[in-house]
């Protein structure tokens, strides 16, 4: 049986949204649709035997400590909503980082852009220091590899990555997944949903072709 999707669904604006966008959700995916409370451990619950779990969140405000607990610990991929309704663009982002967390995230933005027949757009973006050790191409480069015979734009953007998720706002949803700076970034800064990808814990080491991917050309 196809996992659900899982919406936390209340009477307020931003649960209004997140029904909605998980309600499309589940359809894309050909997933049942279930509503849970709010509540962080009842979502916890949930996660532990669903395909995502997706939940609201009103205004430009950080995200509070409860639903980051959500994001962190739930054992599927969660998807946060912003309330406000949107413009469409018809563009699924994937924010890479240079780590083995890339590649869950390239597949999982390749199927829902092909999904929903949409353009992918891969980001990465690189904080401009006077001096670098490391090679600011290489997480873009790698992306590109991934994804070769995919349809794809990749750009790399020579700012912090909220400044980035700022500017290339114009995205229907952003998929992300590694744990650190740009996942917190893009969960306080996006004006698009923001879909984190939960997979088994990866070492922080470059990525590794994944048969996901290649499989998508």
């Amino acid at each position: 049986m196809t996992a659900p999707v899982v919406v936390a669904a209340d009477r307020t604006p931003a649960g209004a949204a997140a029904l909605g966008w998980a309600t499309g959700f589940a359809h894309l995916l050909g997933a049942p649709l279930e509503t849970c409370p709010g509540d962080p451990p009842d979502l916890l619950v949930a996660a532990a035997r669903a395909r995502a779990v997706v939940v609201g969140h009103a205004g430009p405000f950080a995200l509070h400590r409860p639903l980051l607990a959500v994001v962190d610990h739930a054992a599927c991929d969660v998807v946060v909503v912003r309330g406000d309704p949107r413009p469409t663009f018809d563009r699924v982002t994937a924010l890479v980082t240079g780590t083995a967390h890339d590649a869950p995230v390239l597949a999982e933005a390749v199927e829902l852009a092909r999904l929903r027949g949409c353009a992918l757009r891969v980001l990465h973006a690189v904080p401009p220091l006077p001096v670098r050790v490391d090679d600011a191409q290489w997480p873009v480069a790698h992306a590109d590899q991934l994804l070769r015979g995919v349809r794809h734009t990749s750009v790399l953007a020579r700012m912090h990555p909220h400044e980035a998720i700022t500017r290339y706002a114009d995205t229907d949803l952003l998929v992300t997944g590694d744990p650190g700076p740009v996942t917190r970034a893009a969960l306080h800064h996006a004006t698009c949903p923001v879909l984190v990808v939960r997979h088994p814990a990866v070492p922080h080491v470059p990525a590794q072709r994944d048969p996901r991917v290649t499989a998508a050309r």
